[in-house]
């Protein structure tokens, strides 16, 4: 019972005081008795005046009991009881809802998303509906899906809207960010309930840094699941038209699986394998597929187990790009070893006559000749006549020594030479904006031009003499060729894997300004870069399902995370932690006044004690003959008196 206008100190204080001078009335009322007489023919004046004394016991105690008892329940009245709340504030509990990708697993006729819904709101009842509740969703991240609450409405539409993701659980973190937010938004913590299979990272399956309020309600989970773990793609090295290819499968059960594999290219076989896994373990099937043109690359696995998201996985791979190349020379058989030994490369040659402007290509080559009209598309220039040279020629020297190159630029970038001495050479007087490749101390050889078309032109014959003989020349043409056309010579890369963290191994050397993340939208991702003493590792972080492509340079890795990331074991709940829906409490109603009710036995009370001993005899009689039965023995115990 709770008073609202009173403390208990001073409903006592006021009763006692108002009793005690009830009592007191009682006591110093005088003593003069109504006497009936026939006449007063024979009564004579009195000289001295009648004395007065006060009684020294109280004549009706009935009387006085049932006053002071009615006005002790008038002051209770005024005091404002309240039945029911002995709380008002209630307590703030954090539910923290498992959305993570297992939860789609079936059971039974549903998933196991219902189940933790219906746990969810099982918890909801038991506790008062005085309390708040927060109801966060944990995956990869916790996300809060209400703020402390106590509308019931709210918090079970939040419930029933929840859906499982795409992510692994990542248990910590998410019982960190329910214990942060209820010591800083919350005045009387109550628990942290975790509700969910509780399927976490192997890290993660002996977790005891809990907190101390923490309560879990686990649900029902399948064990036997066997899915798709990851799946990579590269062009083969020794063979630009091939495609290797590996597969990744893991058993996430308890007992031996044998699975089968199988790859299907544009709806077409592409290879099968049968594997045999233990159980919690890895294995890894490797393919090779021709493939010119783009298509989808499909894995499946012929399994059916209580989790089919990860038994299927598709890929997007682009059609084999080359490098169209025109050459218009005299001596064809000088260059032909240069492109021919670029499989990237598909080279066309043809002499100086047949030249045209116009020709589809993606590089033209001019060999030692100046056309009429320069080429509509990129173009090299090796040794040009003086005359038509698109960058001007200063002189002309023999027997000159190639002294230094200009790593700084993609052009120039590992290319080293020693002791080259060039027996005839262009020196050419590059314009601003010019990017010097190659020099000598008579002046650079080798200059190339960014504008559109891009230029690059060259001051020797790359097929005579000394640089005939040296790695860098043909490392200078295929420089020169991916600075111009830079799709044909991408390195791709392509892998499907699981959502949520992604590292990626890159050069040590390799700079972070020159790295770029970008999602499907082509929009940049945060991203950090590790370094190692073997190397460097970037990480990035993709909570959703969609594609993201890491650029570094000429190498590409596209990353489509299609795969739901699934928890390789299953959390260990320490026995000391509260286990279970706790039993519902009574229904706490609303707040009951109980002041009418002490009101009216207070007036009834005060209204019969007028009744029965009131100064009015007609009253008094009316009522001694209705209840006579029943206060015979007051009445004469009153009359003795």
């Amino acid at each position: 019972m709770n008073f609202l206008n009173l403390g208990l100190g001073e409903l006592l204080g006021l009763v006692g005081a108002i009793s005690a001078g009830v009592v007191a009335l009682y006591l110093l009322d005088r003593s003069k008795r109504r006497q009936l007489v026939a006449t007063l023919r024979f009564w004579s004046a009195a000289d001295v005046r009648t004395e007065l004394k006060h009684r020294r016991r109280i004549q009706q105690p009935w009387s006085l009991l049932l006053q002071l008892l009615s006005l002790a329940l008038l002051l209770t009245a005024i005091a404002g009881p309240q039945l029911g709340i002995f709380d008002a504030a209630g307590r703030d509990h954090v539910i923290v809802l498992d959305t993570s990708a297992w939860m789609g697993s079936r059971v039974g006729q549903g998933i196991l998303m219902d189940q933790a819904k219906a746990n969810a709101r099982a918890y909801l009842r038991s506790i008062p509906r005085r309390d708040r509740v927060m109801l966060v969703r944990a995956d990869a991240l916790a996300t809060p899906a209400t703020a402390f609450e106590s509308n019931r409405g709210a918090l079970e539409s939040a419930i029933q809207q929840s859906q499982p993701g795409a992510s692994a659980l990542n248990l910590a973190q998410a019982l960190e960010f329910a214990d942060r937010a209820q010591k800083l938004q919350s005045q009387r913590p109550g628990e942290i309930v975790f509700v969910g299979a509780g399927r976490v990272s192997e890290e993660e399956a002996g977790l005891t840094t809990l907190p101390a309020n923490l309560r879990v309600v686990t649900t029902s989970s399948a064990q036997e699941n066997v899915g798709l773990r990851k799946i990579g793609l590269r062009r083969s090295p020794t063979a630009p038209d091939s495609w290797d290819i590996f597969v990744v499968v893991r058993n996430y059960g308890v007992r031996p699986q044998s699975v089968d594999l199988g790859l299907q290219f544009s709806k077409s076989p592409a290879g099968s394998r049968r594997l045999t896994l233990r159980p919690g373990t890895e294995e890894q099937a490797t393919f090779t597929y021709a493939a010119k043109s783009g298509g989808f690359l499909e894995a499946r696995l012929n399994v059916r187990d209580a989790f089919a998201q990860d038994d299927r996985a598709v890929v997007e791979l682009p059609p084999q790009i080359s490098s169209h190349v025109v050459v218009y020379s005299s001596e064809p058989q000088l260059l032909r070893p240069l492109f021919a030994a670029n499989p990237q490369v598909d080279a066309t040659f043809e002499s100086p006559e047949k030249y045209d402007p116009a020709i589809k290509a993606d590089v033209v080559v001019l060999d030692r000749f100046a056309p009429p009209s320069a080429p509509h598309a990129a173009s090299i220039w090796i040794q040009p006549p003086a005359a038509g040279s698109p960058v001007p020629v200063g002189a002309t020297r023999t027997g000159v020594r190639l002294d230094q190159w200009h790593p700084e630029s993609p052009l120039g970038a590992g290319l080293r030479t020693r002791d080259v001495t060039l027996e005839s050479a262009e020196m050419f007087s590059p314009a601003a904006g010019d990017i010097t490749v190659a020099e000598t101390t008579e002046g650079p050889v080798v200059v190339a031009r960014g504008t559109n078309p891009k230029q690059v032109v060259i001051g020797f014959n790359p097929g005579r003499g000394a640089m005939k003989y040296q790695l860098a020349t043909p490392l200078l043409f295929a420089n020169i060729l991916r600075w111009m056309t830079p799709g044909a010579f991408r390195q791709w890369e392509f892998q499907a894997g699981t959502v949520g963290s992604v590292n990626v191994a890159v050069d040590k050397d390799a700079k972070p300004q020159d790295i770029r993340v970008l999602d499907g939208e082509n929009r940049s991702l945060p991203f950090t870069v590790d370094v190692n003493n073997s190397g460097n590792s970037l990480r990035f972080f993709s909570g959703a399902p969609g594609t993201v492509r890491v650029q570094m340079g000429d190498r590409e890795m596209v990353y489509s995370q299609t795969l739901p990331d699934v928890g390789e074991a299953v959390w260990r709940v320490p026995a000391s932690v509260h286990k279970g829906v706790p039993r519902a409490v009574a229904a706490d109603a609303a707040p009951r006044d109980l002041w009418p009710w002490l009101a009216l036995l207070g007036g009834i009370g005060l209204l019969a004690d007028w009744l029965l001993y009131g100064r009015s005899r007609a009253f008094r009689l009316r009522a001694s003959a209705a209840m006579a039965p029943h206060f015979k023995r007051m009445t004469q115990w009153r009359k003795a008196s």
